[in-house]
């Protein structure tokens, strides 16, 4: 499941300790402590919470004084990076958030996270789904008449790009964004190519039947009673796991043997 979280969910994240600082996927709070961090803002920091280039890239364009949502190069440059993300679509257009593009295009609902597809389901080849979040690595992408990127920028949710199948969804206009938000959009999806050649930490065979892992996100597939003592667990041990059975975690792509042996057992011992 992607999308806002309830209040319980949210005030399970509001229960960490005051973050400093976040580098790749670990947060480093006020009190010195290190957290490991797979619930990664919602699949949004799968690059970390710092892609790298990202800074450089904010830091030239904010030189350039290119806050206002005015025309510029970094429409077009992020609707090519996205295309080469999931191949397979005509075109981009870049809408304010998620419920004014489902409003504009008339899709009458929000889209399907592909995580909540059975994998049979999702790595059908035969026909394709109306409307779908895209998770960046995910191996095997379910196609879908409109594609919703989960952007790989934790913290930014007020920018949603939509891929199209149909070429005649060209007519309808992006609508105007700062050229420093996409610029850090860009920077971010193009960091994701880098990724996909890293090898992802596997999921022993041992816990096959609580964990499913699908590229770099792992899905919980037991009870809601054992998610939540699982929650607990790792919460003590400085692990953040997605705040709830519905949600996905993100396999972060370095982790210290230590760190892999937690996560993966759940923090108990064997």
């Amino acid at each position: 499941m992607f999308g806002p979280l309830s209040p319980e969910e949210s005030a399970l994240i509001a229960r960490l300790p005051r973050i400093k600082r976040a580098r790749e996927h670990y947060l480093y709070t006020s009190d010195g402590s290190r957290w490991l961090d797979c619930w990664a803002d919602g699949g949004r920091a799968l690059m970390g919470h710092r892609p790298q280039g990202l800074s450089l890239r904010l830091k030239n364009e904010i030189d350039r004084g290119l806050y206002a949502p005015y025309p510029g190069v970094w429409e077009r440059r992020l609707k090519k990076t996205l295309l080469g993300m999931f191949p397979g679509y005509s075109g981009v257009c870049i809408f304010s958030n998620a419920r004014r593009a489902v409003e504009v295009l008339g899709l009458g609902g929000m889209p399907v996270d592909p995580l909540d597809l059975p994998v049979s389901e999702a790595e059908s080849e035969a026909g394709r789904h109306p409307v779908l979040w895209g998770r960046p690595l995910l191996p095997s992408h379910p196609a879908a008449d409109f594609l919703f990127p989960v952007m790989p920028l934790p913290g930014i949710s007020e920018v949603q790009p939509v891929l199209f199948r149909e070429k005649g969804e060209f007519s309808i206009l992006s609508d105007p964004q700062s050229p420093v938000i996409l610029a850090a959009l860009n920077r971010s999806c193009a960091s994701v190519k880098a990724l996909s050649g890293e090898r992802i930490p596997s999921i022993s065979v041992g816990n096959a039947d609580i964990w499913e892992k699908r590229g770099p996100y792992m899905l919980f597939r037991g009870q809601d009673t054992e998610y939540r003592e699982l929650f607990e667990r790792l919460f003590s041990l400085r692990i953040l796991i997605a705040p709830s059975r519905e949600r996905g975690s993100v396999i972060p792509v370095k982790l210290s043997r230590k760190e892999s042996a937690l996560l993966f057992s759940g923090g108990f011992s064997s």
